[in-house]
């Protein structure tokens, strides 16, 4: 493989309007262009494919433990409180009361929608290593101080304070898988990312498990957990600072040339490590996309039922006739569940380099799951549980969904405004699911159960929506380039920080 400098009449968009640039310095003196251009900029590249294999298997080793280790905290944090709800959270803090229990856990993501839209420009402006590993450490403390939580109102501030703090690590991750990996590799390690969750929930489950055996303690079990979670958690975060790079030019275990291979690699992907100008002209094409849309309203569907699911968890294990402790025992399946889903459902979406269908597949078990919790009889504990764990397998089709966004939504500043749109949308979905489970109805709640099935089967048809609106465009630039109404691109125009409505000879991922 080769590149060379570039010194031949390149067009491209700048701010919305088209613009020749016919010579090498007019074009290498254009603002907003990606790292990426200016790094490999007059260089003649050449590799092997074995040197290529080496290289990534660098970045795997470096960059996907760390990034593991973040979900799987990330989820453990965030998934605390259901966890602590048959610890006595609820009683020590008055949250036992009416609604109290469900706001509680919504205010997290009142947070999240707060601070999501300003997470999208300091994802896009400040190096994003740098700004994951503040998110981590904030949040880390916010979880220790919340062994201090004394009522109501305190507990509220602490959750809000968390999902501001969390809000940055979804839309983060996606951004940086995506300027890592190809788009054929990027969803199979973005299942192994969030099947971080599912290894999360075994790990939890039993450590919760023995700590509610705990009585007489000077602080209750429930605030043991939370010191325990902070302190790892605040650990994490001065690993990431000092070891987590911002992209492959930042990359200390990468030398000059494994650099130049890591970065040429992903022109595939038509974009580079990303351009740290906002573009208001991008920021408009997100909104003038379906599929913006398309992307937002899967998270919304997909995301009440997984609020409630969440929040609940415990609880609903716990009407299906098993006591407290062994119901926070009985979650463990559903992270085998996860894990399984999520390493099985993104590697056949990578080999067939098809998202959509794989992750209908995946979200038809939760639709399943959520029909069979709502129907079966109270009576019958092992089909009852085998639904629930079938709600496990839909993390697996949001990552989908997720990778698809950062494959297909090109340019900087789009990519990051459809992203936090569907990471709004996430955490309005799960704001939103707890409310679904009502206080009058426990201990069985058969709205909520019934809600489930339809909200996730909902979002099954949204997927098959997106697919035909890929399918569709994909058939029209075919036929433009057959009719040779497609220019070639210039030589590394991949790097150029355009969008995929710019670049025509770009093909959706279906």
């Amino acid at each position: 493989m080769s590149s060379e400098k570039i010194n031949h009449e390149v067009s491209v968009e700048e701010q919305g309007s088209t613009s020749i640039i016919e010579d090498h310095e007019a074009l290498t003196s254009m603002k907003g262009l990606d790292k990426a251009f200016e790094f490999l900029d007059g260089k003649t590249i050449s590799y092997t494919a074995e040197e290529e294999k080496a290289v990534l298997k660098r970045i795997d080793w470096h960059v996907m433990p760390l990034l593991f280790l973040l979900y799987l905290i990330q989820f453990a944090d965030k998934t605390s409180l259901s966890y602590a709800s048959l610890m006595g959270i609820r009683i020590d803090t008055h949250t036992d009361v009416g609604q109290r229990y469900s706001w509680v856990s919504s205010i997290f993501y009142a947070g999240y929608i707060f601070f999501e839209f300003p997470t999208t420009y300091f994802l896009t402006k400040l190096p994003i290593g740098k700004f994951l590993t503040f998110n981590i450490l904030a949040w880390g403390i916010v979880i220790t101080c919340s062994c201090a939580a004394s009522n109501y109102a305190s507990l509220l501030v602490l959750r809000f304070l968390l999902g501001m703090f969390e809000c940055s690590i979804t839309p983060g991750v996606v951004l940086i898988i995506s300027i890592w990996y190809k788009r054929s590799e990027q969803g199979k390690r973005l299942g192994i990312l969030l099947a971080a969750n599912g290894c999360a929930t075994i790990l939890i489950s039993p450590v919760a498990f023995g700590l509610s055996y705990i009585t007489g303690a000077a602080i209750a079990s429930w605030k043991i957990l939370f010191l325990i979670f902070g302190s790892v958690t605040i650990v994490l975060g001065t690993f990431f600072f000092f070891y987590f790079p911002d992209n492959q030019l930042s990359a200390k275990f990468l030398s000059e040339e494994e650099k130049v291979i890591a970065i040429d690699r992903i022109r595939t992907n038509f974009q580079g490590v990303g351009s740290k100008s906002w573009k208001w002209y991008q920021f408009r094409e997100a909104f003038q996309d379906p599929r913006t849309y398309l992307y937002m309203l899967y998270s919304l569907l997909m995301n009440i039922p997984n609020g409630g699911v969440t929040t609940f968890g415990s609880i609903i294990i716990n009407s299906f006739g098993f006591d407290s402790q062994h119901s926070l025992l009985l979650s463990m399946p559903g992270g085998a569940v996860d894990i399984i889903f999520k390493l099985c459902i993104p590697a056949l979406s990578d080999k067939l380099m098809d998202k959509s269908l794989p992750a209908a597949i995946a979200i038809a078990f939760p639709m399943i799951g959520g029909i069979m919790m709502s129907t079966l009889d109270v009576d019958r504990k092992g089909p009852l549980l085998v639904g629930y764990y079938f709600i496990s397998a839909a993390g697996a089709s949001w990552g989908l969904v997720m990778s698809m966004i950062g494959a297909s939504s090109l340019g900087s500043t789009k990519k990051s405004v459809v992203n936090t749109c569907q990471i709004v949308c996430y955490a309005a979905g799960n704001w939103v699911g707890p409310q679904l489970w009502l206080t009058r109805e426990a201990p069985v709640y058969p709205t909520g159960k019934k809600l489930v099935g339809i909200f996730y089967g909902c979002a099954l048809g949204t997927l098959l929506v997106i697919r035909f609106v890929n399918i569709r465009e994909n058939r029209r630039r075919d036929k433009l380039q057959a009719e040779g109404k497609i220019p070639p691109p210039p030589e590394n125009a991949e790097f150029l920080d355009l969008t995929d409505f710019e670049q025509l000879n770009m093909r959706y991922i279906i």
